[in-house]
C-alpha cells in the first residue's frame, strides 16, 4: 500500500515538461535577433544549432558543425 501511495504521489509531483512551440510574428523575431547575433561569423555551433532550431523545429539528420555553419548562414540570409 505504502509503494502505491508513494508512486501515484510521485505522478503528480514530477510533471512532465512540454515546451512551447513559438509561432508567427514571435517565432520571425527571434529568428531574426539570433541571426543578428551571428552578424556573419558563425563561428559558434550552438548558435548554428539555436537558429536551425528555432527555424524548422527540429535538426536535420547527421549534422555536423560545418553544416549546421552553411545551414545557419543560408536560413539568415533569406
Amino acid at each position: 500500500m505504502r509503494k502505491l501511495i508513494s508512486i501515484i504521489s510521485l505522478i503528480f509531483i514530477i510533471n512532465p515538461v512540454y515546451s512551447c512551440p513559438i509561432d508567427g510574428q514571435d517565432k520571425e523575431q527571434l529568428l531574426g535577433g539570433l541571426c543578428k547575433i551571428g552578424n556573419g561569423k558563425w563561428s559558434s555551433n550552438r548558435l548554428n544549432e539555436m537558429i536551425i532550431f528555432t527555424k524548422f523545429e527540429n535538426f536535420p539528420y547527421k549534422a555536423t558543425e560545418k553544416s549546421n555553419r552553411i545551414f545557419a548562414a543560408l536560413i539568415c540570409d533569406f
